[in-house]
């Protein structure tokens, strides 16, 4: 009886729901009155591994963001990209986009390499489709799409992998060049006014990625601020401040 109960209860709210789904529908003047919801987590822990990801970043409802990933300010991860902190350490800088079905991710650590992280700095693109593997890539690079790095590999910044090379294991591509190929191999030195543009790119990215952010509401970071102030307020209760009389003005 108690099941049923619940099971209606949950149906109502639902329906209920749909309506106002339906009058948002209307209101954004939008012809279809059924939209379809994914049930895929975007970002979930691995048992106790957990990710942190920063409010402002944007994970694109079907990508996957598992395990011990840290994402810092305003980066991005597109559609049907992966992000895999399972054997080990991801590590994500600001303003650096994932880009759609590209996949980073870690090796096991074995007795010769302890440190299997895969680290990525700021202002850094990685083309759709590209692979990372327990590399380093630092900040302002581009990984080209379809491009591989690695096992060990490092990418200096203000350097260009170019699409569908392959960066072999524990090579190092120099800062400020263009390396392409399988394996890749240097091909010219980057001009300064490439270098510049990594950053400005990866920026409107960021700027793109918040309109996309706007279409998918369970992304909205408004409710965190509530949150806040519901914290200062049980700590002022807590604490005893909230009734602690302010001492008054005196006008002279």
């Amino acid at each position: 009886m108690i099941r049923r109960v619940l099971y209606e209860v949950g149906r109502a709210f639902r329906e209920t729901g749909q309506q106002l789904d339906r009058v948002g529908l209307r209101v954004v003047d939008k012809p279809i009155f059924k939209e379809p919801f994914s049930r895929h987590r975007a970002v979930f822990n691995l048992f106790d591994k957990h990710p942190t990801v920063e409010p402002n970043v944007f994970v694109a409802p079907n990508a996957s963001v598992v395990g011990r990933v840290t994402i810092l300010h305003k980066s991005t991860v597109w559609y049907n990209a992966v992000i895999r902190g399972d054997f080990n350490d991801v590590e994500i800088g600001g303003f650096t986009s994932i880009g759609e079905g590209a996949v980073v991710n870690t090796s096991k650590s074995e007795e010769r390499t302890p440190d299997n992280a895969t680290r990525i700095g700021d202002y850094v693109t990685v083309g759709a489709g590209a692979v990372l593997q327990s590399c380093t890539v630092e900040s302002h690079a581009v990984i080209g799409a379809g491009a591989v790095v690695m096992d060990g590999a490092i990418v200096e910044n203000h350097s260009h992998v170019g699409p569908g090379s392959v960066v072999h294991p524990d090579q190092r591509v120099p800062s400020g060049q263009l390396w392409a190929g399988n394996p890749a191999k240097f091909v010219r030195n980057l001009t300064p006014e490439e270098k510049a543009s990594f950053e400005i790119e990866a920026e409107a990215v960021a700027e793109t990625a918040e309109e996309h952010a706007d279409v998918f509401l369970e992304h909205g970071a408004a409710y965190l601020e509530a949150e806040s102030r519901y914290a200062s307020v049980v700590d002022k209760l807590e604490s005893g401040d909230a009734f602690r009389e302010k001492p008054k003005k005196v006008e002279l």
